[in-house]
């Protein structure tokens, strides 16, 4: 398991990461159409070391700038925890493609240029959504702490106590510690054993207004039903 220390040394805290010219020239006629935010939160193995995780979190970055991607953030977790609900690492990737292929295709490109990836990754799951760039992507004024849920409904799950709970979750985002809230299904028409269907995204401006959300009643009120209609959960909590 990696180090506090060594996390800040890899830059866990946010970073962005602009295109390339080339990339820029073939993004510029798809400026008008709808962003693509992707996601996605993983695991090393466990005997992979300080070193070659540094060498994948650079490789990453530099993935992002040659994608074409508008926004970039890569972050550690908070409080690492055994697999496989808490996730250790998470990052945000922002496309603006033209169509959900072109999507695919710019994030196929940033996971193709992660040199040995599959290697050393013990597990991951990922998220796609068609939405905007969310406001303070990396790190902003006021932003420490950005809260990152994702998860599946059970296929049984009736459509009332999905509506029920997504309700539930987004009135979550009315709590007075929450700066930002974003709650939104995949864009991707049939999730796998990667991809999930929901993902949550809450911003705060420091700890103990994250740790009010986790403990406000509104919060603690729906857990039993959320968790008899879900079947997977990955969440993650990182500084920004």
């Amino acid at each position: 398991m990696l180090n506090r220390r060594h996390a800040l040394l890899l830059g866990a805290s946010a970073a962005i990461g602009g295109p390339t010219r080339q990339a820029e020239a073939s993004l510029g006629s798809m400026r008008a159409s709808p962003a693509r935010l992707v996601t996605g939160m993983l695991n090393f193995k466990e005997d992979v070391s300080p070193e070659r995780t540094a060498q994948i979190v650079t490789a990453m970055r530099h993935a992002a700038r040659t994608s074409g991607a508008q926004g970039f953030m890569i972050g550690q977790n908070l409080s690492p925890q055994p697999f496989p609900t808490r996730f250790e690492w998470i990052y945000m990737i922002q496309f603006r493609p033209a169509s959900a292929e072109m999507a695919k295709s710019a994030a196929a490109l940033f996971r193709d240029e992660h040199v040995g990836w599959v290697a050393y990754v013990r597990n991951e799951v990922a998220c796609d959504l068609a939405c905007p760039l969310p406001p303070r992507f990396a790190s902003g004024a006021g932003i420490k702490v950005r809260h990152t849920v994702m998860f599946d409904f059970k296929p049984d799950a009736p459509t009332e106590a999905r509506e029920r709970n997504v309700a539930a979750i987004r009135r979550m985002g009315e709590l007075p510690t929450v700066q930002r809230y974003l709650v939104q299904p995949s864009a991707s028409p049939t999730p796998d054993s990667t991809q999930m269907q929901w993902q949550v995204v809450g911003d705060f401006a420091n700890l103990a207004d994250f740790r009010a959300y986790l403990d406000a009643p509104v919060h603690l009120a729906i857990r039993d039903d959320f968790t008899a209609h879900t079947s997977r959960v990955a969440f993650i909590d990182v500084e920004l």
